[in-house]
């Protein structure tokens, strides 16, 4: 007899859905990222983070894993909100990000603003498509 009941079974699925769902995330995230090197960056405004910045990531996330219009506009809802909440990058303590301080401090403006974004959309997204925080 399988000692594996449904509802053990049910969860693995939604933990591997959502370990798929990161993974996909971080990996359009850093391509976008690599992308960005080589390219105009709209990371270069001073303050919070404008719309054409979460924009950039949430773009290439849209078109890479093909969401539905939902979760892409409660993920750009999410993310605007949690852009608002952390403010100018320049001024942020480093200690509310998920990055090791020393990684933090010695980052150019532009720098910054690019990984926070990346940051604010991924953890939108996994609250979005998870409903739950990272």
């Amino acid at each position: 007899m399988d000692s594996t009941s449904p509802h053990k079974t049910q969860m693995n699925k939604k933990s591997l859905r959502l370990g798929r769902i990161f993974l996909l995330t971080s990996v359009v995230l850093f391509i976008s990222a690599c992308d960005q090197l080589f390219t105009d960056s709209p990371f270069d405004a001073d303050g919070k983070l404008t719309t054409a910045e979460l924009g950039y990531f949430l773009e290439g996330m849209k078109e890479a894993t093909n969401i539905s219009e939902k979760v892409n506009s409660c993920i750009k809802t999410e993310a605007e909100r949690r852009a608002e909440i952390a403010g100018d990058p320049q001024t942020i303590d480093p200690k509310s990000l998920s990055l090791p301080e020393e990684n933090w401090v010695p980052l150019d403006k532009s720098d910054k603003r690019l990984i926070l974004a990346q940051l604010i959309v991924t953890e939108a997204s996994v609250f979005c498509t998870a409903g739950r925080e990272m």
